[in-house]
């Protein structure tokens, strides 16, 4: 999706892989594979005006090191080894004067408060890293290598998201909050509108904003929320593209694919207004064909390989309300045999 929106732009891109990666392998002319070590990346790199990333998984060392070697890297290092690390997020989150779910570092040798969650602190995704403690056992599937952070188990009423877009000018952007839900930590459905009451979007957008300021962030920036009380609580952060914004494809003036690649090649932003209702599905492990499905939705697939609980591809759709875009994505989610899908109930 970048690189489609890369074409759009007229901008020569190219993409460092790791050995078994998926998805760019075929599209796009460039494509380099190889570790991400130092060496590697420098090598990478001398032929780029700028560095950015898809994920968070790079090891911050390596982007210091690059930084020192003179590399642009947008966002840079500083800000990847802020935003990628969920306990370093919580300082972050204080800085923009924002309220974040309470948690604590594990320490094997203090009690835990039951029932709570689990998250490693760095390095999870589509609902690895997270782990649902119920009983003192469960505390034995910790990874001991890893930093853990312990919250407490929320009675959370929504979630939301805002993907916001900061320019190398130091202009940040937003494109309006969205409702996502989650199943066993894989985000399966997102939409926009909220439904949620115009206050909660407005002060959702607004923190969003506030912490990508305070992150230094060039880019895409995307922030999650949890509802609790009817009172909004900063979940995490995203320094990338990011799930919650795919439906911007359709649904908006500028796609927070072309934003990003705008904002770090050094253009002006593209407006970040939604034009229509939409909704988007997850598809996630296997679907039972490959063409677009009927009633009008626009399918985007990977190019990667089916398993349980993988993000293969997903699918949008846009209509004159809301109801009947999210009808339309579940009969097309259902055409395909896609896992996921399903609905919540709207208010506000």
């Amino acid at each position: 999706m970048l690189y489609q929106a890369a074409l759009d732009l007229d901008l020569e891109v190219g993409f460092h892989i790791r050995p078994g990666d998926e998805g760019i392998e075929g599209w796009s002319p460039r494509v380099n594979v190889g570790s991400f070590e130092l060496a590697s990346l420098l090598d990478f790199s001398a032929g780029y005006d700028a560095i950015t990333f898809e994920h968070e998984l790079v090891p911050i060392a390596t982007l210091l090191a690059l930084a020192e070697q003179g590399v642009s890297i947008r966002p840079s290092a500083t800000t990847m080894a802020t935003t990628a690390d969920k306990i370093q997020q919580r300082t972050l989150f204080d800085r923009a004067g924002a309220v974040s779910v309470p948690f604590a570092r594990y320490d094997r040798e203090l009690p835990v408060t039951l029932p709570a969650i689990a998250k490693a602190a760095t390095g999870g995704y589509d609902g690895r890293g997270v782990l649902k403690l119920e009983k003192e056992s469960d505390l034995d599937g910790l990874d001991p290598s890893a930093t853990w952070m312990i919250e407490p188990l929320l009675p959370i009423e929504a979630e939301l998201a805002v993907v916001t877009v900061s320019s190398l000018a130091g202009e940040v952007i937003c494109y309006p909050a969205v409702r996502t839900r989650q199943v066993n930590g894989i985000c399966v459905e997102v939409h926009w509108p909220t439904g949620l009451s115009p206050g909660i979007d407005r002060k959702a957008e607004s923190e969003a904003i506030a912490i990508a300021r305070a992150a230094a962030v060039v880019g895409v920036l995307a922030v999650e929320f949890f509802l609790v009380g009817g009172e909004l609580m900063v979940n995490e952060v995203a320094p990338r593209v990011h799930n919650s914004g795919h439906l911007t494809i359709e649904a908006a003036r500028t796609s927070q694919f072309e934003n990003h690649l705008r904002a770090v090649a050094g253009m002006e932003l593209g407006a970040a207004t939604m034009l229509m209702p939409a909704a988007m599905i997850n598809l996630i492990g296997e679907v039972r064909a490959s063409a677009p499905p009927v009633n009008g939705a626009r399918l985007h697939l990977y190019g990667k390989t089916p398993r349980p609980g993988r993000k293969i591809g997903h699918l949008t759709t846009v209509a004159a309300d809301l109801g009947e875009a999210r009808a339309l994505a579940a009969a097309a989610a259902k055409e395909l045999g896609a896992a996921g899908g399903g609905s919540w109930g709207v208010g506000g």
